[in-house]
């Protein structure tokens, strides 16, 4: 899984639990996927600069 795919995935589960911690998140992820992420990882791949749908478009 490449690094937007599994940003696209994290923000998607963030959407549906908002305010969920990111160890949270983590073990969502890892329920859903099988794949092991701490929460420290899932809070820096949220925070990375990329295609967030709730920025508004540059004009």
């Amino acid at each position: 899984m490449n690094r937007p795919e599994l940003r696209r995935q994290l923000q998607a589960l963030a959407s549906r639990y908002p305010g969920a911690h990111p160890y949270t998140l983590a073990l969502r992820f890892q329920a859903q996927t099988g794949r092991v992420l701490t929460g420290q990882q899932v809070k820096q791949l949220l925070a990375e600069p990329g295609n967030h749908r709730k920025q508004p478009a540059k004009q």
